[in-house]
């Protein structure tokens, strides 16, 4: 046997690993490999952004969500209160670390739901065109961004204090946006965003060694809103 047979025949024997192989022991998770994608542009982006120090930012908002749940024989509590609905969200900004908090209002005959989401990520603006306020700022902005953070849902419009008894579930969510906004001067704006993002939910309960409530999945929506800013 020569030199050439034995390699050939010890790598047959002994088992090769093709490209594939490794490609299927590798295969990244979704919502990982989208917000990792989502952060690391939005981190790169600054330089060529435009964005203010500091931003206080309270908008009201109304358009639609749906979610869908990916863990079997679970009902997912964003696919249960998908439908049409009105919102505020809040929050403050600074360059492009954003912290803000969000109540999300379904309307929908027979199966209200209220969503309050407390998110924490980067959000970056991108000056679009050449139109500027009095102040020097673009009229046009492109948002976009990653955040996550913690949600509360209910079953019917949440009453404050909201209590267990009033929840649907609980969890982690998270969310990737993009946006458009035009400033009709320098404290104001109307805008519409699309959302996509990855939940985690451990049930009304919130006993997190009880799996049998526990469920994920994904969800995404659609806004427009009108928005106040105060900052520079």
């Amino acid at each position: 046997m020569t030199r050439r047979a034995t390699i050939v025949e010890r790598g047959t024997l002994g088992g090769s690993h093709t490209p594939r192989d490794g490609l299927a022991r590798a295969k990244p998770a979704l919502p990982h490999a989208i917000f990792g994608a989502a952060l690391l542009a939005a981190l790169a982006l600054p330089a060529a952004a435009e964005a203010r120090m500091i931003d206080l930012h309270l908008g009201a908002n109304a358009g639609g969500m749906f979610g869908w749940g990916t863990t079997a024989n679970t009902q997912d509590m964003y696919r249960n209160a998908a439908g049409p609905g009105i919102g505020v969200e809040g929050g403050l900004k600074l360059l492009v670390f954003d912290a803000s908090v969000s109540v999300f209002q379904i309307l929908k005959d027979g199966n209200s739901a209220t969503l309050i989401t407390g998110l924490v990520g980067v959000d970056v603006d991108l000056p679009a065109g050449n139109t500027k306020l009095s102040n020097g700022e673009s009229v046009h902005i492109i948002h976009t961004g990653a955040m996550f953070g913690v949600v509360l849902g209910t079953n019917d419009i949440a009453m404050a204090p909201v209590t267990n008894d009033q929840l649907a579930g609980k969890g982690f969510t998270s969310r990737y946006r993009l946006a458009y906004e035009y400033f009709l001067n320098p404290f104001m704006g109307v805008g519409v965003e699309g959302q996509f993002g990855y939940h985690y939910l451990v049930g009304a309960s919130g006993t997190v060694n009880n799996s049998a409530d526990h469920s994920s999945g994904y969800h995404i929506m659609g806004l427009g809103s009108f928005i106040f800013h105060l900052g520079r």
